[in-house]
């Protein structure tokens, strides 16, 4: 008797994992479904929104890598997409052997790894922990807690980490 089933775990979807990712910094997912659009989906929650392009690569990239360098043909694509200039663009690389995703914020003339974003508790695999603590300055932005004028009242948002979508508050 044959069966078309594997042992074991199926290979994880890029664009899924992307997903759970972001819901699991609190933000919204929404998948792209124009293949002409050269990007995975959105992102967003409160007062961001940003367009994610994800790859997976099959080497490692250097802890100093300029990624305009490495990989400008992805890079020139996520700036030419025709989205308003408002809106965050971040290019997500993953090596084959690693569990995580770089995150590199792409803008119009400059990009910049992401190291650490605390409100999304993100934490880059190669976080240089000790240039930082070394740093002359540190800036802490107090952010208020905005409401989101896309969560329909009476529903509360997924929390971090957690896999739900939204919830009806029971009366």
């Amino acid at each position: 008797m044959e069966t078309d089933t594997v042992k074991g775990r199926r290979a994880p979807d890029l664009r899924g994992e992307g997903k759970d990712l972001a819901e699991r910094m609190g933000y919204y997912w929404a998948e792209n479904t124009s293949t002409s659009l050269p990007f995975a989906g959105f992102m967003w929650r409160e007062m961001v929104t940003i367009a994610v392009k994800m790859m997976k690569v099959r080497y490692g990239i250097a802890d100093d890598c300029r990624i305009e360098d490495k990989y400008p043909d992805e890079v020139a694509e996520v700036r030419s997409l025709p989205l308003p200039p408002y809106l965050f663009r971040e290019l997500w690389l993953r090596t084959q052997n690693e569990r995580m995703y770089r995150r590199f914020l792409i803008m119009p003339a400059v990009t910049a790894e992401i190291e650490e974003n605390t409100r999304d508790g993100y934490r880059n695999p190669h976080y240089r922990e000790a240039y930082w603590k070394k740093a002359p300055y540190r800036v802490d932005i107090p952010l208020p807690d905005i409401p989101n004028p896309l969560i329909a009242p009476g529903t509360t948002p997924p929390e971090k980490g957690s896999r739900k979508r939204v919830s009806r508050k029971s009366p």
